[in-house]
């Protein structure tokens, strides 16, 4: 799959890709020289937030039908539920195998899929070490995080357990491609950071210099036609609406997400300039009996904003529905027939 910035790579690794490689080393206290720019990270004590993290850090192998690979998770609570991408373990969905590496305890515990939401490729699965030792994340507020903020990634890239990563908060709010094939998924409101996320990374914890939970690492850009490795530009899944999921797996063993009840299709610069329809999500077809249709939606409209955000693409329209929650409602503003019209959907749950 692509994105305008490159190839984007989800951060599970093949087990094969680990034989022969030559890891690198995390540098702590480097001694700057008198003139040197302050690091980006400066006033982070990464050696203190990689104690609090590693207990909750853990490394997952999976073996199944569609491959063996490795990645990475958090430890959520005392009864072992762990957050991690879902293409972490997608592999082992269908009789597979899932074990849990613990950074600091047991190692190769089993563990099983507790829930799975490919949508949105988040997953929890739950392995007990049988001594206790389980040190839950403390998890932080992705709400509150700001453009510059450092912030440590946590992980196994390429299989080197117990790695962090260090960088900031290069932007908020981007929404990530990462669908495979005829599978559908995407990151939803991401964190982007220049903190390392390599293969193996996914599913591991992207945290504040406190040590606290705010994002889960799932993707990086890569150049096309380079090679691997991280390139600075690596996307994270807000802690906030990672753990809502989670909570929903936990309990029912799936997610459902906020909708309006319409299909459409991003009106491009090229689309607008040869019908003369504005930028926006052009509606296709509306759902029955849910919210858009019960607010007067139609086939050919244009959404152009879903409350107070702006609209200018179908993953701007999904961006800002999921901002809701199922019960509420929200303004819609679209266009028919060169008119703008304004009317207010039900937020349903699907």
């Amino acid at each position: 799959m692509h994105v305008t910035t490159g190839r984007l790579v989800l951060g599970a690794v093949a087990l094969a890709a680990v034989a022969g490689l030559v890891g690198g080393l995390v540098g702590a206290g480097l001694r700057s020289e008198p003139d040197a720019a302050p690091s980006p990270t400066a006033g982070c004590d990464v050696t203190e937030v990689s104690s609090r993290v590693l207990p909750s850090l853990v490394t997952i192998h999976v073996r199944g039908a569609g491959g063996d690979g490795t990645g990475s998770g958090s430890v959520l609570d005392r009864r072992g539920n762990i957050l991690t991408n879902d293409h972490v373990v997608a592999a082992a969905a269908s009789g597979g195998t899932v074990t849990v590496d613990f950074a600091r305890g047991r190692t190769q515990v089993p563990a099983t899929i507790v829930g799975r939401d490919p949508a949105t490729d988040l997953a929890v699965v739950r392995a007990q070490p049988g001594d206790g030792a389980l040190t839950p994340i403390t998890v932080g507020d992705s709400a509150a995080l700001v453009v510059g903020q450092p912030v440590v990634a946590a992980g196994s890239p390429l299989g080197l357990t117990g790695t962090v990563t260090a960088g900031v908060v290069s932007a908020l709010n981007r929404y990530i491609d990462v669908g495979q094939g005829q599978q559908p998924a995407s990151l939803i409101n991401a964190v982007q950071t220049d903190a390392a996320i390599n293969p193996g990374n996914s599913g591991g914890p992207l945290t504040d210099c406190a040590g606290h939970q705010v994002g889960v690492n799932a993707a990086g850009a890569q150049v096309p036609g380079g090679g691997g490795g991280s390139i600075g530009l690596n996307f994270a899944i807000p802690i906030t609406f990672a753990y809502s999921v989670a909570g929903q797996l936990i309990e029912n063993g799936r997610a459902t997400h906020p909708v309006i009840g319409v299909i459409a299709v991003t009106v491009t610069d090229e689309m607008a300039t040869a019908t003369g329809l504005p930028r926006g999500a052009l509606v296709e077809q509306v759902l029955p009996r849910l919210g858009a249709a019960a607010a007067g939606l139609q086939s050919g409209d244009v959404i152009t904003r879903i409350g107070d955000t702006v609209v200018t693409s179908v993953d701007q329209m999904l961006v800002a529905i999921r901002g809701h929650d199922p019960g509420q409602t929200v303004p819609v503003t679209y266009v028919r027939g060169g008119v703008e019209r304004t009317g207010t959907a039900a937020v349903t749950a699907a």
